[in-house]
């Protein structure tokens, strides 16, 4: 059967509830009305009927009375009262007889009848009688009343007829009432029964439909369908049947490639050279390959499914990697690779040491991470072990040789000085100004060899720290003293604010002036002559800052992120610095850092340029 014809039918049924419903309401209701016309029809006519003959005996008894008593006997006009009364009182009669109900009241009119028959007869013996008078008393005014009696008789019958009529009408409007309301009930009832299990039974197979539609959305394609139900319900069944067939023979040609391009996938990962992590949002350990099981010391049964952040209390390359993790999420900006500490170094039972870099990158569904949602991280762990030995071995060479270039420019150094003494003998013009040069060009070759050991010392991690207690005053003057003649050449200013509240500080003062003196050494070349230099010691809530500003050309916000970095010499003016190898900042950022602080630059073009660098309070 059809959905349609299903709605249609269902309606109808409901209809014919409502039809009969209404049906038996007019049922008792015309019961009721008839049942009430009965009762005015019949007892209301006799009941009225039976007074007009109370009062037409009255007023016969009345006209007899003047009849009797008067002179004039036979007043035509008194006998054509009395004639007519008496038609009256027949006609009245008559309505009783026809009203009759029962047997009392048909036996109380038959005497009432003869009682009138008889009053009738004695009535026209009066015209006979020599006592008028006499007759009327002894004989019409008894019968009257005998009449009257029966009349009364008759009143009361009625009036009791008609009280239980109405009794039965009563009784018969309370039942209708009852039976209404018990069939409105069981009506409704079964309206109710109808209207819910209708829809059910028409809406049962396409919710049977619909879940199947949803668990194939899921995947699942196990289902039976009846196609032999008739109507719209078959042809549906049959459509999602091929549909489900079609969808299962897609996912079983495709279930087969994807085991294999996900196995070929795992083979790769668990194969590759470089340690591998893939972390979810929970930091659980979901993939790790064979290189990052070897790398962490663990066995991959122990890793997968496990919290990193569980094992990392264990295990110190898990504890770097999560505060790594740590760093790139409490910082918004993303990190450096000098910023991350972006190598992991292993040391081993037999003395040797691995080195592995370190690539944390955070995984979203989408392009846009503020549309996406956060799924996890890949951890990279590359070794690069030959290429730091290599590192190592370069900055160990390029330290031997400096070392051993230290000595000789030193002697050349000294030498020139000697030709340029006046007691060894003078020089000509000419000759001065080759011997000028070649010191100049010696000077900056002991510069270059000094940074460049310098930087050895930080490369090889070298930097022993002397911490000492020292007053921020007696460091600025141990600073400031060996470029006292440089200000005085170039006649620039060195303006000193030392927060008076910071009695002492506990650094290395060798390193920390070494950084300070490079500060100053930058900001002299750069400031013009008869300029200004700013050198502040300041409280920085749980940190002390000290701050050099110069009045030079600024440096360009694109070249502030670059210039802590080693051999990187930023152009001022559209020149370099020559006279320097521009690792002078990159070597006071690794003391800095050594000291637990942080380096940094703010600056403008234009406006000059002010290094800063913290130290532990």
């Amino acid at each position: 059967m059809r959905l349609k014809t299903q709605i249609i039918l269902g309606f109808l049924f409901i209809l014919i509830l409502t039809l009969i419903l209404s049906g038996i309401f007019v049922y008792y209701l015309n019961g009721i009305g008839q049942n009430y016309e009965t009762v005015l029809k019949g007892n209301y006519r006799s009941v009225k009927a039976t007074k007009e003959l109370l009062v037409s005996a009255s007023k016969i008894d009345q006209l007899l009375s003047r009849i009797s008593l008067g002179d004039n006997y036979s007043n035509p006009i008194l006998q054509e009262i009395l004639t007519t009364e008496e038609g009256i009182f027949e006609k009245n009669l008559l309505i009783c007889k026809e009203s009759i109900h029962g047997l009392g009241e048909e036996q109380i009119v038959t005497n009432l009848q003869k009682e009138f028959d008889r009053y009738l007869s004695d009535v026209d013996k009066l015209s006979e009688a020599e006592d008028k008078k006499g007759y009327y008393f002894t004989v019409l005014q008894r019968q009257n009343e005998n009449l009257r009696l029966v009349i009364t008789n008759l009143i009361d019958l009625n009036y009791t007829e008609l009280s239980k009529k109405n009794a039965e009408a009563h009784q018969l409007y309370y039942n209708a009432r009852v039976y209404v309301f018990i069939f409105t009930i069981a009506i409704m009832l079964i309206g109710f029964i109808a209207i819910y299990n209708i829809p059910q039974r028409i809406l049962k197979p396409i919710h049977e439909l619909t879940l199947k539609i949803k668990t194939m959305a899921l995947g699942d394609y196990n289902h039976k369908f009846n196609e032999n139900a008739p109507g719209e319900i078959g042809d549906l069944s049959r459509a999602v049947r091929i549909l489900n067939d079609r969808l299962s023979e897609y996912e079983a040609s495709n279930l087969a490639e994807i085991t294999a391009q996900k196995r070929r996938i795992e083979s790769l990962i668990k194969n590759l050279n470089d340690g591998l992590l893939l972390l979810n949002e929970s930091k659980e350990i979901i993939l790790v390959n064979t290189a990052a099981c070897e790398i962490l010391d663990i066995p991959e049964a122990k890793l997968i499914g496990k919290n990193a952040v569980e094992l990392s209390v264990r295990n110190n390359v898990l504890r770097e990697l999560l505060q790594t993790i740590k760093q790139t999420e409490d910082d918004p900006e993303p990190l450096s690779d000098d910023e991350l500490k972006n190598f992991i170094k292993i040391n081993h039972e037999d003395g040797s040491q691995d080195f592995f870099t370190k690539e944390i990158l955070k995984v979203y569904d989408h392009k846009e991470q503020s549309q996406s949602t956060f799924l996890g991280y890949i951890i990279t762990l590359k070794n690069i072990t030959s290429y730091k030995k290599s590192d190592e071995a370069k900055t160990s060479f390029i330290a031997t040789v400096s070392h051993e270039l230290k000595t000789p420019l030193s002697a050349m150094n000294m030498s020139v000085m000697l030709l340029q003494d006046q007691r060894f003998g003078s020089l000509n013009p000419d000759q001065q100004k080759i011997a000028a040069s070649m010191k100049s060009e010696v000077q900056r070759l002991i510069r270059i060899v000094t940074e460049l050991l310098d930087l050895s010392k930080v490369e090889t991690g070298n930097i022993q720290l002397e911490k000492k207690s020292i007053n921020p005053t007696d460091l600025i003057e141990y600073s400031t003293s060996p470029i006292q003649a440089q200000l005085d050449e170039r006649k620039i200013k060195l303006e000193k604010i030392i927060d008076p509240s910071i009695k002492m500080l506990m650094v290395d003062p060798e390193n920390i002036s070494w950084v300070l003196i490079n500060l100053l050494n930058n900001a002299i070349r750069y400031s013009v002559d008869g300029g200004t230099i700013q050198l502040a010691v300041q409280q920085k809530e749980d940190k002390i800052e000290i701050s050099v500003q110069d009045s030079g050309p600024g440096i360009a916000e694109g070249d502030l992120n670059k210039i802590f970095k080693k051999f990187v010499q930023i152009k001022t003016n559209g020149q370099n610095n020559s006279g320097s190898l521009g690792i002078g900042l990159a070597i006071s950022k690794e003391v800095v850092e050594t000291h637990e602080g942080q380096i940094g630059v703010e600056s403008e073009l234009g406006k000059g340029a002010r290094f800063y660098f913290t130290v532990p309070a």
